[in-house]
C-alpha cells in the first residue's frame, strides 16, 4: 500500500500548520519559525534545498535529513522486521511487554474513542515530562482527532486496563511507511506497562500485513535530555539507521549566529518562552554551529 504524503499535508493544514512543497518534499512549521521536511523517511541533497522558497518571511530555520557528509551524523528510528516478535526485544523489555500484554487489552480503535477518552492522557504525558499543560488542550486535541479521522493513512491503536484507556498511539502512513507521531499514556496505569504492550502489538500486527515496509519513529531527538526515550525505542526492537541531519537558517539570520553570539543566544533561549521549545532551539543552535560546511558540488568535482 502506498499513501500519498499529500494526505498528511492536508491533515497538518486542517490543524493549523503551514505546509509548503520544495525539492520534492513537503515542509511544515513543526514549531514557531522552524520548518521540518516530510515524508520523514526521505532525505534530500542539501545542495537542492531552496531555503528562500521554504522559509519565506515567517520561517527562521529549516531542519531535514540529508546524505552522509552533509550534516550532523544522526539516525532514524526504524523497524522493518517482517518477523517482528519477542526475539527482537531486549531481555528486560521482554518482561515488560509480557506483563503489559497480561494486564492490557490492545486493539485498533476509531478516532471517536480518542475523542471520548484520550484527552486526559495528553495532559498526563505533559505532566510526566515536566511540561506545562496549556489551557487550550481539549480544544486542540478535539480538532486533531477530527482531522485525523478524515485522513487517509491515519490509524489509532489503544491499550486498555479493564475498560479504562491506558495508552494510545496515532500513525500516519506515507508512501509505504507507517509513521508513529503520537504515543501517549495514563499516569494511573503506568505500572501495567501499557506503552510496551501497545507498541509491541502494533509492530507485530502491522509489519506482518505486507502493506507497509517499515515503521518510522522519527529522527534522533535534537534534545540531549531525551536520549533515554531513544533507548526505550531500541529496546522495543527499533533500529538506529544512520543518516545525517542538517540545519539551515534564513539569510538574514546567518550573521547573527556565529561562534561569538552562539553562547549568548543559548543563554537567552534558556530563560524565555516554553521550556520544551527553548530546549529544541538550543539543540538546533548547537547542531547548526557543529555541522560541516556545505561544499559546493563544483568544489567536490575539482577535489576529485
Amino acid at each position: 500500500m502506498s499513501v500519498s504524503p499529500e494526505h498528511f499535508a492536508g491533515f497538518l493544514e486542517r490543524i493549523g500548520h503551514r505546509v509548503r512543497q520544495s525539492g520534492g518534499l513537503y515542509w511544515f512549521n513543526s514549531q514557531r519559525g522552524v520548518y521540518s521536511s516530510f515524508p520523514f523517511h526521505r532525505s534530500i541533497d542539501a545542495h537542492e534545498v531552496q531555503i528562500p522558497e521554504i522559509l519565506r518571511r515567517d520561517g527562521m530555520i529549516a531542519r531535514f535529513g540529508c546524505p552522509a557528509g552533509q550534516g550532523i551524523d544522526s539516525f532514524r528510528i526504524l523497524c522493518s522486521r517482517r518477523d517482528y516478535d519477542f526475539p527482537a526485544l531486549r531481555s528486560r523489555t521482554r518482561t515488560q511487554v509480557r506483563r503489559g500484554l497480561e494486564a492490557c487489552r490492545v486493539e485498533r480503535v476509531d478516532f471517536s474513542t480518542l475523542q471520548q477518552q484520550a484527552i486526559p492522557l495528553n495532559a498526563d504525558t505533559l505532566i510526566r515530562q515536566g511540561r506545562r499543560v496549556p489551557g487550550n488542550l481539549a480544544a486542540y486535541w478535539t480538532r486533531y482527532y477530527d482531522a485525523a479521522a478524515t485522513t487517509e493513512g491515519a490509524e489509532a491503536w489503544a491499550s486498555f486496563v479493564g475498560n479504562e484507556l491506558a495508552a494510545y498511539l496515532i500513525s500516519f502512513t506515507m508512501d509505504d511507511v507507517a509513521n508513529l507521531v503520537i504515543v501517549r499514556s495514563s499516569l494511573k496505569h503506568l505500572e501495567s506497562f501499557p506503552n510496551n504492550a501497545l507498541l509491541f502489538r502494533f509492530l507485530y500486527e502491522r509489519l506482518r500485513t505486507g502493506d507497509i515496509s517499515q515503521v518510522c519513529y522519527g529522527y534522533e531527538s535534537i534534545q540531549a535530555e531525551l536520549q533515554s526515550l531513544d533507548q526505550f525505542k531500541t529496546g522495543m526492537g527499533f533500529d538506529k539507521v544512520p543518516t545525517c541531519q542538517r540545519i539551515e537558517v534564513n539569510g538574514w539570520l546567518k550573521p547573527l549566529l556565529n561562534r561569538y553570539t552562539g553562547p549568548l543566544a543559548a543563554r537567552i533561549l534558556s530563560t524565555v518562552g516554553d521550556a520544551e521549545n527553548a530546549a529544541k532551539l538550543r539543540g538546533i543552535l548547537t547542531w547548526y554551529q557543529s555541522q560541516p560546511a556545505l561544499v559546493a558540488s563544483t568544489e567536490v568535482q575539482r577535489a576529485a
